[in-house]
């Protein structure tokens, strides 16, 4: 005779007990200090002493109506500005070659030797950069780039770095240009 074949709900339990988990050593859930521990040094504070934050207050500033960074706008509708291929690769290079004032220290002859084209293009390409308030000729050989499109937004170069330029800036603004539809003709 055969046996007959258990069913799974009638099958005993194998799994070990689970053991109870030790309470914590510290004053600290999660890496938070615990609410009884926050309470008694708010207690402490209203007798009297102060909060301190060291970091400067940032202002809260958009572009038009949307929640978005100057530069993350730029960014988003750099198509608009139809930028030459040459002034694209001088603005990257800028982007990535400035010191913390926002300066690029460098002559159109050796930008036009590290991308291998000549000066006259690079000239044209700045100019055009230039037009567009992304760049602007300091003197020289040095370079002074927007630091609302160059920086990350509410770093603290970035404010540091607008609040000195303030006056320049306000002469240097981007704008970015409206495309509209090509009218068709019947």
């Amino acid at each position: 005779m055969a046996q007959r074949l258990r069913s799974s709900a009638s099958a005993p339990s194998r799994r070990p007990p689970l053991a109870p988990v030790p309470e914590p050593k510290r004053d600290y859930v999660n890496g938070l200090e615990s609410a009884a521990a926050l309470l008694t040094k708010f207690k402490e504070l209203s007798k009297g002493g102060t909060l301190t934050y060291d970091r400067k207050r940032r202002p809260y500033a958009f572009y038009g109506t949307n929640h978005h960074s100057v530069s993350d706008a730029i960014q988003a509708n750099l198509w608009k500005f139809r930028l030459t291929m040459v002034a694209r690769d001088v603005l990257d290079y800028m982007v990535t070659h400035h010191d913390k004032k926002g300066l690029v220290t460098t002559t159109q002859a050796k930008l036009g030797e590290h991308f291998c084209c000549s000066q006259t293009k690079v000239s044209k390409a700045i100019g055009e950069l230039s037009r567009h308030n992304f760049t602007w000729k300091e003197k020289r050989g040095v370079y002074q780039l927007n630091p609302l499109y160059a920086f990350r937004w509410g770093s603290d170069k970035q404010r540091e770095l607008v609040v000195e330029l303030q006056d320049v800036l306000l002469g240097h603004q981007i704008e970015i240009p409206t495309v509209g539809k090509k009218e068709t003709s019947r």
